[in-house]
């Protein structure tokens, strides 16, 4: 049974929740309502689901002869003033809602016993969790088809100041439509948060106090922090990582241990985690956005993460109402401060609409700012080149031979060999020397200890593998792991032996795009 206060699994038997402490009154057969008419409008059918606050039931709407969905809250809990106010609020959050992929309400009202109740829209089809854990792989099409639809009831709700604050998949319907297939309804807004000032009245949840599923929590949701329409977002950004991968971005056994890694570590980039799974470099790249510690580093808003979405198809980005965007993201790196962020390497650079009104105007302000790049880097080699052949030319004047050492031979020259480079990613291994079956065993010790959050051993294991048998899978991975820790020249050494190793890599405008120097 879920707790009534925090939505926490309290087991069958406990009397009180060990999550808050809060007591657990347990319903009992009496609730049982099946075949009852409730409010004189709707029969009773069949019992759907049951929760922390009641019962759902399927019932039907006597005067239209139409099948809803009927949401009672249990007897035991008439008298809690908190969990009273927080259906009250959900009702009243559904009641803001109108949007096509959001939940319908129909009523709202009390049972001739006094009983609370909700009815809305009966959606047939599955849940997204039932169709990931039969139907994984999803085609990359698929999953922006379904996510984008999320995204469009989150901007409705976000826009009427609604937060869900509980987003993931058992919460999100998929129904095959004739005509139209994967048709999403965004269900559950049961902890939803209503961002109205101008209301007075008691906080339903106590401060510091979170509220929502673990897996799917916002960093800042963790901490019961103040949230706002970006927490939504990272829970999206969950879901995506888990439609990709089959996966969540991070492992734990426990609540606490969630919580503690959405604040605390970053998680494994998908194609890393998955490296079999057809993932295109863009949607990972807005995943990764998504996921970031930072609400500043992820889409500020529902409407410009379904743009980006699209985006990553190759179309161009659109908003809800299918105009082009004025502010396209462009995929670089944000310039580092002298405190990074966390995964501030994703952070947009925004185009505003006076500074880049048209495609045509972005495209040329790139090209303007590659050529001065390569202009400065350009007039600096020659500056360069001129001062070494001053300094040469006053290095000849001090050894040139005196009048009265002209008629002596020049003494011997030591030629001293420049020390070569010793940095890893520059070995050199000949082919009779590589050993593919040990670098073969120590990358898939390098996966575990990434995969585990341990990455100085992770990076230490797949450097041996390099040195037993280089190749470009392996500092492809070396880079990606230095650049997630900001230890820039690293991560430009390792991308650079990758991009000289393979030069067709599926990874070339990614690295480029985060560091543009590797290209001059």
């Amino acid at each position: 049974m879920l707790c009534p206060s925090c939505q926490t699994d309290a087991g069958d038997v406990s009397k009180y929740c060990p999550s808050c402490g809060e007591p657990i009154v347990r319903a009992t057969q009496a609730d049982d309502i099946i075949g009852k008419l409730i409010a004189k409008k709707f029969r009773v059918e069949s019992m759907l689901g049951e929760g922390g606050m009641g019962k759902v039931y399927k019932a039907k709407q006597v005067a239209l002869d139409k099948m809803v969905v009927l949401k009672v809250l249990r007897q035991s809990l008439q008298s809690d003033e908190r969990t009273v106010a927080r259906f009250q609020r959900e009702a009243k959050a559904a009641s803001r809602l109108n949007h096509p992929n959001s939940i319908s309400m129909l009523d709202f009202g009390q049972a001739e016993d006094g009983s609370l109740y909700i009815a809305m829209e009966l959606v047939s089809g599955r849940d997204l969790h039932d169709i990931l854990g039969k139907e994984w792989p999803l085609p990359e099409a698929r999953v922006v088809r379904i996510v984008s639809q999320v995204l469009s009831a989150l901007q409705d709700a976000h826009l009427a100041g609604v937060i869900h604050r509980d987003l993931k998949p058992e919460n999100i319907m998929v129904e095959q439509r004739r005509g139209e297939a994967d048709f999403v309804k965004v269900l559950d807004f049961g902890i939803a948060k209503i961002q109205d000032t101008s209301e007075d009245g008691p906080a339903l949840t106590r401060a510091g106090f979170v509220c929502g599923t673990p897996e799917y929590m916002s960093p800042e949701q963790a901490r019961g922090a103040q949230l706002d329409p970006r927490s939504d977002l990272y829970a999206v950004g969950v879901i995506l990582y888990q439609l990709t991968t089959g996966m969540l971005p991070f492992d734990a056994d426990s609540a606490v241990g969630f919580a503690t890694k959405h604040l605390m570590e970053q998680p494994p980039p998908p194609s890393m985690r998955r490296p079999e799974a057809k993932i295109s470099q863009a949607l990972e790249a807005l995943i990764l956005r998504a996921l970031s510690k930072d609400p500043a580093g992820r889409p500020q808003t529902a409407d410009d993460f379904r743009a980006e979405l699209f985006a990553t198809q190759g179309g161009p980005a659109r908003t809800a109402t299918g105009s082009l965007r004025a502010g396209l993201v462009t995929p670089m790196a944000a310039p580092r401060s002298a405190t990074p962020t966390v995964n501030d390497r994703t952070a947009p650079i925004r185009l505003t609409r006076e500074a880049a009104a048209t495609a045509g105007e972005r495209d040329e302000a790139v090209l303007r700012e590659k050529k001065s790049i390569a202009t400065v880097k350009w007039v600096t080699a020659a500056l360069v080149t001129v001062a070494l052949g001053m300094g040469g030319f006053f290095v000849w004047q001090l050894m040139a031979p005196s009048s009265a050492d002209a008629g002596q031979p020049p003494p011997p020259v030591k030629v001293v060999e420049a020390p070569r480079s010793r940095e890893p990613y520059d070995a050199v291994v000949p082919a009779e020397k590589r050993d593919a079956a040990a670098a073969s065993r120590l990358e898939r010790e390098g996966d575990m200890f990434h995969r585990t959050g341990q990455l100085p051993e992770s990076l230490q294991k797949y450097q041996e593998a390099f040195a037993a048998n280089p190749s470009p899978d392996l500092s492809l991975k070396l880079g990606e792991l230095y650049f997630q820790s900001n230890q820039l020249p690293q991560a430009r050494g390792w991308w650079g032996r990758h991009l000289r190793d393979a030069q067709a890599s599926r990874a070339r405008k990614y690295i480029l795009d985060a560091m543009p120097d590797l290209a001059l």
